[in-house]
């Protein structure tokens, strides 16, 4: 079930947050995000799986601008669901944004103003800080050092929990790969636009605050999850006589 509530002028970014048990930490992050951008015109589009601990809608519908809601009957996974918020979305950009994470000033110009700054950029990622304000790094040990310094740099790698990207662009790739129930789509989307010639920034002047593992299922079932993913992740990009496929 879709419902839209939007007015005003021309949404410049779509921020689709998927939510998951969570209707606390989705508060928290709504009213950090409303609070600290205003700078830009955008839409919040919550796309919810199933959850058995529901956020009051009404009440988010009365407290929010241009705020809309895909709920659905099950849970579909990660990557289809944003991917559903992608279709579904009104703005130029898309920002997808994980519901465990804390916005403490504007990051929305900063990011369309960077974007637009970039010729064949594919996805921009903010800074994400662990709630003592360490920073979290993505990917491997051996990769952590292009995310120590405080300079904007091309990476290989950005992390699902907020991706600034082109809508257009976005859709034309095919979103998030839905195979992917959970972990890796967003390594894998990085991977795809990179073979078809775009670079990834990374901005460490625009920080989030990212609390992790919200909204995720028991230990058991994350495990399964990562593996299914990792081993998919792998037979897609190397399996072929373990050489990158062409795309």
């Amino acid at each position: 079930m879709f419902c839209r509530k939007v007015k005003g002028s021309v949404v410049k970014v779509s921020v689709i947050i998927v939510h998951y048990n969570t209707p606390e930490l989705l508060k928290t992050c709504l009213d950090s995000f409303y609070e600290s951008n205003n700078s830009v015109s955008f839409e919040v589009i919550v796309v919810d799986n199933a959850s058995s601990n529901k956020f009051n809608k009404d009440r988010l519908m009365d407290d929010y601008s241009n705020i809309s809601f895909i709920e659905n009957l099950e849970n579909v996974g990660f990557a289809k669901a944003n991917n559903q918020g992608a279709v579904e979305a009104l703005g130029e950009y898309l920002f997808l944004l994980n519901s465990d994470t804390v916005t403490n000033k504007d990051v929305l110009s900063p990011l369309v103003s960077f974007y637009e700054s970039k010729k064949k950029i594919g996805i921009l990622g903010p800074r994400l800080l662990n709630q003592d304000r360490s920073i979290q790094y993505y990917g491997s040990v051996l990769g952590r050092h292009k995310y120590r310094g405080n300079n904007p740099r091309v990476v290989d790698f950005l992390s699902g929990a907020a991706m600034f990207v082109n809508k257009e662009l976005y859709l034309a790739v095919g979103g998030f790969d839905e195979n992917y129930f959970f972990y890796n789509e967003d390594l894998d989307l990085c991977k795809t636009l990179t073979r078809k010639g775009y670079q990834h920034y990374y901005h460490p002047e625009i920080v989030l605050v990212h609390l992790g593992g919200g909204s995720t299922f028991a230990a058991k079932s994350l495990k399964k999850q990562a593996w299914k993913s990792s081993w998919y992740f792998f037979k897609k990009f190397y399996l072929s006589f373990l050489r990158p496929l062409n795309q």
